[in-house]
This record gives C-alpha cells, structure tokens and sequence, in this order.
C-alpha cells in the first residue's frame, strides 16, 4: 500500500491484488544536471515526512566530476531546515516512534564502521519528541549495509560513479524496485537511462514528477501491482473466461 515501508512483507487484504512494499530508491545526477533541481528534489524526496516515505530519495548517485559540489551544497542543505511538528509547518518534522529513532541511529552507526563519512546530521536532536537530525553520507559504499536496506527515516546516502554504466549497475544493486530517478540535461540519455533502471517509476530532473494519473508501484521486493492510472482500474475489474470446444 501506498506510503507503508512494508518491511513486515504483510499483505493489506483490502486489495488484494496490490502488494506494494518499501524501496532503496536512488538519484542518478549526471555531471550536467542542474544542481538547484537536485538539491530542491533531495529536499522533497528524502527530508519530507523526515524520510518516512517508502518511495524516498534515499541513494543519490553522483557523476564524480560534480560529487563534492553536490555533497557540500546538499550538507548546507540539510544543516539549514527549518525544524518543528507538522502543525508548525515546518521543513523537517519528528519520526514516528523512540523505537524507529533508536533504529535509524543503529544503523548509521553501522554505516560509520563501514567507512561513510557523516557530513550532516548523524544524531537524534535534543527536544521534545523523535526527532532525527537531516542526515547526508558521503562516500557510501554501494554493498554497505545502508545502502541496501530501507532506512525510513531523514538519511540520504551519497556516492561517487565514473560511468554510466556503473550509476545504472548501482542504482539496480538492492532486492528492491520501487522508485529511481534521473538528472540530466540529455534527453536522450535520460531516455536510455530510464529503460535500463529496475524500478516501477521513473522520475526525470524532479522527485516525485508526475501525479494521480500515473501509475506506481514496483517490482522485487518492491512488490507488484500498481496504483493510480489506468492500470489502477484494473484491480476493480473481473475478468470472466469463458472457453467454447467447437468440436463436433
């Protein structure tokens, strides 16, 4: 269903032809994307609902001509949220939980052993209620343990690519599929970048780009069955077979 991690891979029965479940979903910024949009989507997609979002920005894969601009103006980024609770309208808002802040703490703590660099962020702030501090790491290790698993909280992931072909070798790199996203003034390369990412949804230079009429949903572990669209309607239809032997 829309919007729930999924990790305990249960099955809402009131659809049961839907099975959506969480995401790793990655960026892929190419070295002539532009910067303002990516830093606006890295906002949007990864520190909105502080990150418990199952279709969030949560890996950003960056062409290493342009991985320290970006790693730094996305650390400013993340120091400089507005913070508070919904009803103050606020940039950057709580967890759900102490458990689920205990959690994302554990496991960028996990993250710090395996050698990411914490430029953002990294500790649970000291106020009234779960609140996560905006979180970037730099330098992730594509195998590591947080770049693989859903996190659901305010963490984006940064690494360095050399090659398309390694970006889109990386973004395919986790069990699930749900979300993936391209940055790039080549249309022509987002058009082939696009067809080669293993996810349900593309998005081009905006997270979250398109609305109530296009379809979502994944494949992996990203589940099956798609919501929203045309396709969406087809879970309200039942289909009748019949088959008629026209032998004498």
């Amino acid at each position: 269903m829309e919007g729930g991690s999924g990790r305990n891979g249960k099955l809402d029965q009131s659809h049961p032809t839907i099975n959506k479940l969480g995401g790793k979903s990655a960026a892929v910024a190419f070295e002539d994307c532009n910067l303002d949009s990516l830093l606006s989507s890295l906002q949007s997609g990864i520190f909105y609902n502080a990150g418990q979002v199952c279709s969030a920005m949560a890996r950003v894969l960056v062409h290493r001509s342009i991985y320290d601009e970006t790693v730094e103006r996305a650390t400013t980024l993340a120091n400089n949220l507005s913070i508070g609770h919904g009803l103050e309208n606020p940039e950057h808002t709580p967890v759900i939980s102490a458990k689920q802040l205990e959690g994302i703490e554990m496991m960028i703590s996990t993250a710090r052993q395996a050698g990411a660099r914490i430029v953002a962020g990294g500790t649970r702030i000291d106020r009234s209620g779960h609140f996560m501090a905006p979180t970037i790491l730099a330098d992730v290790d594509p195998n590591a343990r947080i770049a693989q698993e859903e996190i659901f909280g305010p963490v984006a992931c940064f690494t360095p690519f050399d090659t398309k072909a390694e970006a889109i070798a990386m973004a395919n790199g986790t069990e699930f599929g749900l979300v993936a996203g391209v940055f790039t003034a080549d249309l022509a390369r987002a058009h082939h970048v696009a067809g080669k990412l293993r996810s349900g949804q593309v998005f081009v230079n905006e997270w979250f780009a398109g609305g109530i009429a296009t379809p979502f949903g994944g494949i992996g572990k990203s589940g099956f069955g798609r919501e929203k669209g045309l396709e969406a309607l087809y879970n309200y239809v039942r289909t009748k077979n019949i088959a008629i032997s026209l032998k004498e």
